[in-house]
């Protein structure tokens, strides 16, 4: 490991051409277990993310004292933590539009694509993978086993701002904690 600072661990973010937020229903095969990963059957591509990327964010709860009638302390208890991801999807197509409305009230038959506003029927929780570069090409994996959309952002039409659709990812922990997953080239090791 490096004893010194390293300009090459700093970077900006963008995502792979062709393709880069990819999600499928639980279960399906196929997702990443390294930095390189290449979607199969069952991933959809959700197309673009808006110029200003995603956003991942982690929240806790306040931690719990616990103590005794003498109010001494014997524990503290970590609160719980919420991860998120935000980002905004523009292309107006059956995938991105599934991941907003959910994949259910979307459908893209004879040339028309039509979605129905029913919340009652988007509640669905998907895997998702980010496939990012960084400085220099670095590959970046970022893979969501357990993701559900919980917020969806305002949409604005107009002539000077491409449409997009704002969604909230918050991740639902794996029977070992773990709600993400990241893989990068490294810098350090080869």
């Amino acid at each position: 490991m490096a004893t010194t600072n390293n300009k090459a661990n700093v970077s900006t973010t963008r995502g792979v051409q062709g393709g880069y937020i990819f999600r499928a229903p639980v279960g399906t095969t196929g997702a990443p277990t390294g930095v390189s990963w290449t979607p199969g059957d069952g991933w959809v591509c959700l197309g673009y993310i808006a110029e200003d990327g995603f956003t991942e964010s982690v929240s806790q709860d306040n931690s719990t004292s616990l103590r005794d009638i003498n109010r001494d302390l014997l524990d503290e208890v970590s609160g719980n933590f919420t991860e998120t991801l935000q980002l905004a999807l523009m292309e107006i197509a059956a995938a991105p539009l599934g991941a907003y409305y959910g994949t259910d009230n979307v459908t893209d038959a004879s040339g028309v694509l039509k979605v129905e506003h029913n919340w009652g029927n988007s509640d669905e929780t998907m895997q998702y993978v980010l496939l990012l570069l960084l400085k220099n090409d670095r590959k970046w994996t970022k893979y969501i086993p357990q993701g559900k959309v919980t917020d969806r952002g305002d949409f604005t039409g107009n002539k000077t701002t491409a449409a997009q659709h704002e969604i909230t990812i918050t991740y639902t922990t794996d029977n070992n904690g773990v709600g993400c997953t990241d893989w990068f080239d490294s810098t350090e090791t080869s």
